[in-house]
């Protein structure tokens, strides 16, 4: 390459430094910084060349530091090869932490034969990484009462379903309907109808672990994952808990709303090993129960 040539490309590759939104810097095999692009250096409230001779230990927190910026740059200094990863970072003196992708480029040194610096190339996508989780999270919560949807437990027990060892792992559904509700709705209107969808929601909450799961599965039907004790002894209790809590009378504005419940359960793998024959198994045995108190 002519000098020309050099100098242009050079132009080139400043003009990007200078002005690119993607964070560059470089460290030696010491991990100090030789390098730090004014991006990277406002992005972390830094100024200057105060960062000229520093490690990232002096950017980041500790646990930041030693738990994805450490083990990624020992493993490109060591492989000779390109890392590519992201992670929430958290830096020094800052409350709030930043989702980046982060590119190790090694610098290989022809004249040594080894890596002799690390190139680093990082993107903040915290905006859209937070805007992913809320969309999420929307996708997953039933609206009306604030607890994940149909669509979360369905995933919920595809993956339950493909984890478990289906001769050892046992977890149940309780298939929820409530008794009653059609008249609450005729008689109080859909405004009281849909709070105490909300109330019925939360006291089913109150009557399992945190490890287990309530999901609205549409209408006035609840659908509770029970897992690692699904044994008679303890669905009977938790089945009891769930009809004292909902048969006690729900109040508004001075009315005492009484409203019963109905449930069926189905256990993995006694009674089905694929999450729809699970939720047949609960849902008619739910709709048999009912029937047998008319």
């Amino acid at each position: 390459m002519n000098t020309d040539s050099f100098n242009f490309m050079q132009e080139i590759f400043s003009t990007v430094l200078r002005n690119s939104l993607d964070l560059f810097a470089y460290v030696d095999k010491n991990y100090n910084y030789q390098y730090v692009s004014d991006s990277y250096l406002q992005f972390y409230g830094q100024g200057g060349d105060s960062l000229i001779g520093k490690t990232p230990l002096d950017v980041f927190d500790s646990e930041t530091y030693h738990d994805s910026i450490l083990p990624n740059l020992i493993q490109c200094f060591e492989d000779g090869k390109p890392i590519n990863y992201k992670s929430w970072l958290k830096p020094k003196g800052q409350d709030e932490e930043h989702f980046l992708y982060v590119t190790y480029l090694p610098h290989f040194s022809e004249e040594k034969q080894q890596v002799v610096g690390v190139i680093i190339i990082a993107k903040d996508v915290s905006e859209f990484k937070r805007a992913e989780t809320l969309l999420a999270k929307t996708a997953n919560t039933d609206a009306l009462t604030n607890i994940p949807n149909r669509l979360f437990l369905s995933n919920k027990l595809n993956e339950l379903s493909q984890q478990s060892n289906r001769h050892t792992d046992r977890y149940a559904l309780l298939f929820c309907d409530l008794d009653g509700f059609k008249l609450v709705n005729d008689k109080y209107g859909h405004a009281v109808g849909d709070r105490i969808l909300h109330q019925v929601a939360q006291r089913l909450q109150q009557q399992i672990r945190q490890e287990d799961v309530i999901a609205r599965y549409g209408g006035d039907e609840f659908v509770i994952l029970i897992t690692d004790r699904a044994t008679s002894t303890a669905l009977n209790a938790v089945r009891n808990k769930i009809f004292n809590s909902i048969y006690q009378p729900f109040n508004f504005s001075g009315e005492k709303i009484k409203i019963g419940i109905s449930i069926g359960v189905s256990i993995y793998p006694d009674h089905g090993l694929e999450p729809d024959a699970l939720l047949e198994r609960a849902d008619a045995e739910m709709y048999s129960s009912k029937n047998s108190y008319r």
